[in-house]
């Protein structure tokens, strides 16, 4: 029989057809459609984003950071969060296209999954019982950062503490939520507005709850001996807290507290058996940057809510309702006083029925007495009972980085007290409020003459991302402080940097041992790298934990600062959940001791430091 051949004419028409075909149905086209996605996308970065994340704004991620961000993240940015004000001039379009840009993905609400949860490794969920180990951000009310009773880790057997489990956040960045501890549970939030119910064990995921944005604050649980049931409270990005059921993750209230746009949550929550405490800090600082942005009208606000229900208590502000001014030099309108924000978590004084803030700078003129500030405020009412100034005249935003219009005339320092006061007690009983700043100082200060101050101490010689960042560490004979000192050209800075970890004496404040950990940041990296101390520090018996910008995870003897042991969180790590991890810079939230392990945070992508994804758990090798 003979074989019959197809002519090369017949398949080359049939090729023909065939793509003719392809091209009408859309196969081709979606090739066609994503060139055009991604040269609208470049044309709109180019035009409006690439000044500042090329690295003319410090604090803007860097574009190979951007580039392993979910779509969804740069258009909930652009739409509602840090980048709103930025966002208003694109189309909802536009905001897809420069999402599919950075990212090289069409955006999808569909969200990867964490893996590895509690039910399908058959580990029950246990429940919650006392004491909770580490709780909101400073480990205890005081803010302290000191676990007195935790006796595991000593000088002698540092040295063996290994990885006992590894937890990568999905579609993360950056993980600033630092975790709470109790000996069955550890509650964290994430980038993504996630919160996790991890097993203190193992590390699977009893239970999870998606909030309405980013948690950056450490979460805090609270148990009531009237109730069964103990609640954790948290607050987002978006200035809304919640209170959940701890043992199941069930949302029991939610309240929005601010009707400022630009308001967040970025300190950590506290609360007692009636009130729920919150502070409050705003993005309107980068938004300033904008020659059209009318600045400014956010005002630093503290507030109590009921703990029951939600409802609000009191509300307390930093400034004066801001009023207009003048119009700056291109015509936009300025208001002021502004500012005055409150970046870190607050410290409760039950026997003075007080409850401690400190403020940052000012946003807009005219400065006030209040910014730069540590505040005392009745926890009944909120008044401020008193106020204690250490930089006057310190108003700044993001337009004078390149002296745009909206940057005010005192063009300020930006000198934060962005880390939280400690409440700490020396041997003989005496207590002072201590605070630190990112101009390198530290200030002790008497809570029972109106805030007088009784030592200053310059540890660093601050800037912009200088000095003490976000929070110190003390027992009742020294005072432990991390210094970022991170090069900023801020014209401010005394003297030369001075990055490590130091100790002071907690009656005199004089320096007893500084540390300088060693330069091993990689070469050529496409990441900002440094060996300052910017995260908070945290210490147990004998001991001192600091992360570094750098990634290393370090403990010091707390006699001299020796180090004893340290970890690199940038190495590559497997996690229990199957997601990739990878670690960067430790930049806000420091090492959480509690129940004889080791917890910390790694990675950042914020002032072009190295993004990252993890938790990382560590305890002592048997």
């Amino acid at each position: 029989m003979k074989t019959r051949t197809t002519s090369p004419f017949i398949l080359i028409k049939l090729a023909l057809v065939l793509i003719c075909a392809l091209f009408t149905t859309g196969l081709f086209a979606a090739d066609k459609t994503a060139d055009e996605k991604h040269l609208q996308g470049k044309k709109n970065f180019d035009a409006y984003c690439a000044s500042c994340h090329l690295g003319a704004m410090p604090e803007a991620p860097l574009v190979s950071a951007l580039k392993l961000y979910p779509p969804e993240r740069i258009i909930t940015s652009l739409e509602s969060g840090v980048m709103s004000t930025q966002g208003i001039a694109f189309s909802k379009l536009e905001k897809h296209n420069l999402a599919y840009y950075l990212t090289g993905k069409i955006f999808t609400k569909v969200k990867t999954e964490t893996h590895f949860s509690c039910k399908e490794t058959n580990i029950p969920t246990p429940i919650l019982s006392l004491p909770i180990s580490w709780n909101g951000f400073g480990g205890n009310m005081s803010s302290t950062r000191f676990m007195q009773h935790e006796n595991t880790f000593t000088k002698a057997n540092i040295n063996k503490l290994s990885l006992k489990w590894a937890f990568a956040f999905p579609e993360t960045t950056r993980v600033r939520s630092q975790p709470i501890v109790t000996p069955q549970m550890t509650f964290i939030g994430s980038q993504e507005g996630i919160i996790y119910a991890l097993d203190t064990e193992t590390g699977c995921a009893h239970w999870q709850f998606e909030a309405d944005a980013e948690v950056r604050g450490a979460l805090f649980l609270l148990p009531t001996p009237n109730e069964t049931s103990k609640t954790l409270f948290f607050g987002d990005f978006k200035a809304n807290v919640y209170a959940l059921d701890a043992q199941s993750g069930k949302l029991l209230w939610k309240s929005n507290i601010s009707n400022h746009p630009l308001a967040t949550i970025t300190g950590s929550i506290i609360a007692d058996q009636e009130r729920v405490y919150i502070p409050l800090s705003s993005t309107e600082v980068i938004a300033a940057a904008r020659p059209n942005y009318p600045c400014c009208t956010f005002r630093g606000t503290f507030v109590a809510l009921n703990r029951k229900d939600g409802s609000m208590l009191w509300t307390t502000y930093t400034t004066e309702k801001p009023e207009y001014t003048h119009n700056s030099s291109v015509g936009t309108k300025q208001y002021g006083p502004s500012g005055a924000p409150i970046w870190s978590s607050p410290t409760l004084d039950k026997k003075r029925g007080l409850i401690y803030v400190t403020t940052g700078q000012n946003y807009s003129s005219p400065a006030t007495t209040t910014s730069d500030a540590a505040l005392a405020l009745d926890v009944i009412t909120g008044e401020i009972k008193w106020s204690t100034q250490v930089t006057k005249n310190d108003a700044w935003n993001g337009a004078c980085i390149s002296k745009r219009p909206n940057c005010p005339k005192e063009d300020g320092p930006d000198f934060d007290l962005g880390a939280s006061p400690m409440l700490v007690t020396d041997k003989l009983g005496k207590d002072r409020v201590v605070i630190g700043q990112k101009s390198g100082m530290v200030y002790a200060l008497d809570p029972d003459k109106g805030g007088k101050i009784l030592w200053q101490t310059r540890l660093g010689s601050g800037g912009t991302m200088g000095g003490v960042h976000w929070g110190m560490s003390a027992d009742q004979t020294q005072i432990y402080v991390g210094i970022s000192d991170l090069p900023t050209n801020n014209p401010y800075s005394v003297g030369k940097a001075q990055p490590g970890v130091n100790a002071l004496d907690i009656q005199t404040g004089k320096r007893n041992w500084h540390y300088t950990p060693p330069f091993v940041c990689p070469k050529n990296s496409k990441f900002r790298c440094f060996n300052g101390i910017s995260a908070a520090v945290s210490s147990s018996p004998n001991l001192v934990y600091a992360g570094g910008l750098d990634g290393m995870l370090r403990v010091l003897a707390s006699d001299s600062g020796k180090p004893l042991w340290e970890f690199d969180t940038t190495q590559a790590i497997k996690t229990n959940n199957g997601i990739k991890g990878f670690g960067g810079a430790i930049e806000s939230d420091g090492p959480v001791i509690a129940n004889g392990k080791l917890f910390i945070t790694s990675g950042y992508d914020k002032w072009g430091e190295t993004p990252g994804n993890l938790l990382l758990v560590f305890s002592l090798a048997p």
